[in-house]
């Protein structure tokens, strides 16, 4: 259900391949490949099975009909598609886990293995596994799109926590990818994580994959990639001779393996300590220091190691070590006050800091400890430029375009939504003129819904006019019946309007039950 436009971008960038490139496939076992199917009925897995042998596997990919970006409350008001046809693209619904899983049992499916790719099976960045569920801490790094869909009413970032926190992730993610196998006795698949990197210039494509095994593998997705696995390993040995904590890693059968490390990163965990209340501004502070010490010892080779950051850092809080990973990139001749400003940063890109009203007085605490307070946005400047330029490049751009736009269109849609009470209250007051005091976003939004439903706009009023004896006049000479205040703050200029005016005036928060703090 995607867009036309996000459609022609998926189907013309990397992006398509991006939910099954990390799936280990394997030699001499036959796969039955399905994404986005009509009928996921007992009779069609039935019939995919039969295309296998005693061994095979069905791959099968599909949008989760119970997704959490569809609790949006009612219908947009200008549908009535039926939920089957919207959420199941036929006249047969797709099904929940539950049900699925019952259905592929009945079909010969006994083993199954569920995944979980992020955002959904289009635009794969992370894919999750019922062997590695996220944590509360998904919005750390979860970056979802916004597709101009009717159905889709809101952005579900700031719910996936409660949802992840309720144990409900596995209902109400994005989209299903399921291994099911005709052998149950057969080994299911060994990943259990996957983070995918498929959306960047070819020799940067990776997809690091958590195994069961008790080993993580980095595989490059394109022959590109070869050289940026090499110099990740060389970059690792060289840290590792300089002191620098970083994970062993060795490379075997054309990826990059190391252990399997079941820590969260120390972005994470302070993330956690926020959460929990038990939070140590000190302990940071040490720890930063730490990070500092290990970006000048990188230093002493010429180089600046500007992922030596909180996110690419696991920390063991039993034995208080800080474990560097994935040191795949460095700049020559930088100041290492670069990489520095990037690990400082971390508490700008963090969801879990940016709610915390602390945040500023630390941030600034930290850039006057390191010596950096006036030169830190020229040096933010330079190692955000530098790092968007080199890692991401501009494949995401039409993303995040469309993500944006798409935003902006159901922001307007949501907001004509939920003024349409006002017209109802007027209705039963009987007034068919009224005039509107503000015309920013809510005031233009209202005269849509008036426009649209037969209310005559007598005026459009601001506090432009010269004094409340003009707005008085103006108001008589239109024979307006009432005045809508639209503006947030509109309780104290009605306040100020009700001394000289005879005219029924409310705020649009009073006719559409608005609750105010």
């Amino acid at each position: 259900m995607l867009s036309s436009t996000l459609r022609q971008y998926y189907e013309n960038s990397p992006w398509k391949d991006s939910v099954f490139c990390w799936y280990p496939f394997e030699n001499g076992v036959t796969y039955e490949i399905v994404t986005d199917p009509k009928d996921l009925s007992v009779e069609a897995l039935v019939m995919y099975k039969q295309k296998l042998d005693l061994h095979g596997r069905l791959l099968l990919v599909y949008e989760n009909p119970f997704a959490l970006r569809y609790w949006a409350g009612k219908r947009a008001t200008n549908t009535g598609v039926p939920y089957d046809t919207l959420f199941g693209r036929g006249d047969k619904p797709l099904p929940s886990k539950a049900e699925l899983q019952t259905r592929l049992k009945l079909a010969g499916f006994e083993g199954q293995k569920w995944f979980y790719p992020l955002t959904d099976q289009y635009f794969t960045r992370e894919v999750y596994s019922e062997n590695y569920l996220p944590d509360e801490f998904l919005n750390q790094r979860f970056v979802p799109y916004v597709r101009d869909d009717i159905s889709l009413q809101f952005d579900e970032r700031p719910l996936y926590r409660e949802v992840i926190r309720g144990g409900a992730f596995e209902f109400m993610c994005g989209a299903y990818f399921v291994e099911a196998r005709v052998c149950k006795d057969d080994e299911p698949c060994a990943v259990d994580y996957a983070a995918v990197t498929v959306y960047r210039e070819p020799a940067k494509r990776f997809a690091t994959t958590v195994r069961g095994d008790g080993t993580v593998h980095k595989t490059p997705l394109h022959p590109d990639g070869k050289a940026s696995m090499l110099r990740t390993l060389c970059n690792h040995d060289e840290l590792m001779g300089l002191g620098v904590n970083v994970i062993k890693m060795k490379i075997e059968n054309g990826s990059l393996i190391m252990p399997r490390l079941n820590l969260p990163t120390l972005w994470d965990y302070w993330a956690k300590k926020l959460s929990d209340g038990t939070f140590d501004f000190q302990e940071m502070i040490a720890q930063f220091d730490r990070i500092q010490e290990a970006i000048t010892k990188a230093a002493e080779t010429g180089k600046c190691f500007w992922e030596l950051v909180p996110a690419n850092c696991f920390y063991d809080e039993r034995n208080d070590e800080m474990i560097f990973i994935d040191q795949e990139y460095y700049w020559e001749d930088v100041s290492p006050e670069v990489a520095l400003t990037r690990a400082l940063l971390s508490l700008v890109y963090s969801p879990a800091f940016s709610a915390d009203v602390r945040r500023d007085t630390w941030l600034e605490i930290l850039k006057k400890r390191y010596g950096i307070s006036d030169r830190f946005n020229l040096l933010s400047h330079q190692a955000s430029f530098q790092t968007y330029t080199e890692v991401f490049g501009n494949e995401t751009l039409p993303l995040e375009l469309e993500t944006e736009q798409s935003m902006k269109r159901i922001e307007r849609v949501r907001r004509y939504n939920r003024f349409l009470p006002v017209i109802t209250k007027l209705d039963d007051m009987g007034i068919k003129r009224s005039a509107i005091y503000g015309f920013g976003k809510r005031g233009m939004a209202l005269k849509q819904v008036f426009d649209d439903n037969g209310i005559v706009v007598t005026n459009i009023l601001d506090k432009n006019l010269n004094n409340i004896e003009d707005i008085g006049k103006n108001l008589a000479l239109s024979n307006s019946e009432i005045l809508i205040v639209s503006l947030l703050e509109g309780e104290a200029i009605k306040k100020d309007l009700l001394e000289e005016l005879t005219i029924p005036i409310y705020t649009l928060g009073e006719l559409i039950g608005e609750q105010t703090k």
